[in-house]
């Protein structure tokens, strides 16, 4: 299906804000998008208001339009939302798992260990990090399921970018317990498997108070 001028424009700027290339705070403004985009004001306007209605821009008279600082009410509830599905989605996945898949979930966990040593690109590893998360939803068939998180997820996924961006806070803890959670289910033990992932996702809110330290002007009061 051939994307819509707004649609790319929408995907665009989302990218960029969960990249954090747009700041939290951060002004921008719809003239400057449109040369940038090369396209004309009205699918500027229309991706804007879906990120407006979406909670990632904000609008504000006489003054402009500005990236939404992150909700951390929200990002709190995604991520209940993803441990109370995820916990579900691993005890299907292990007994569908093959000695492949367990094959491409290692090398997912060995491209991480690669950024650490190498370029240290906080987005790469973030998305190794979706493709592990990924692959077990797959494996339970529950795509869908994947799908429907990631439109909850936004506030979250900019936490978790921010927190790889942190100096105060290890990446190699997450490919260890990455590793950890492969070997669990690779042993098919479901409920060491499922206390490894409820512990993991657990993270925004036991590193909360380093981030909201670090980076006090990107989250709202």
């Amino acid at each position: 299906m051939i994307s819509t001028m707004k649609e790319q424009v929408y995907n665009t700027i989302l990218q960029r804000i969960i990249s954090l290339n747009y700041l939290p705070g951060q002004k921008i403004s719809e003239k400057d998008l449109g040369q940038e985009l090369q396209v004309g004001r009205t699918p500027i306007r229309e991706a804007i208001l879906q990120l407006r209605e979406e909670g990632l821009i904000t609008a504000v008279p006489q003054s402009g339009t500005y990236i939404s600082k992150i909700n951390l009410q929200k990002a709190k509830d995604a991520r209940f939302m993803r441990e109370s599905v995820e916990t579900q989605i691993i005890t299907e996945a292990i007994t569908k798992l093959t000695d492949y898949d367990f094959m491409i979930l290692r090398q997912i966990i060995e491209r991480q260990k690669l950024e650490v040593e190498t370029t240290h690109n906080d987005m790469r590893f973030f998305n190794q990090d979706e493709q592990f998360h990924h692959y077990f939803y797959k494996a339970a068939g529950r795509e869908q399921v994947w799908l429907w998180l990631q439109m909850v997820n936004m506030h979250l996924n900019r936490f978790r970018v921010l927190r790889l961006r942190s100096k105060s806070l290890s990446w190699n803890s997450l490919i260890e317990e990455h590793q950890q959670i492969v070997d669990a289910a690779e042993q098919k033990n479901t409920a060491k498997a499922v206390k490894l992932i409820s512990g993991h996702l657990h993270r925004a809110l036991d590193e909360e108070p380093t981030l909201r330290k670090d980076y006090a002007d990107y989250f709202e009061e």
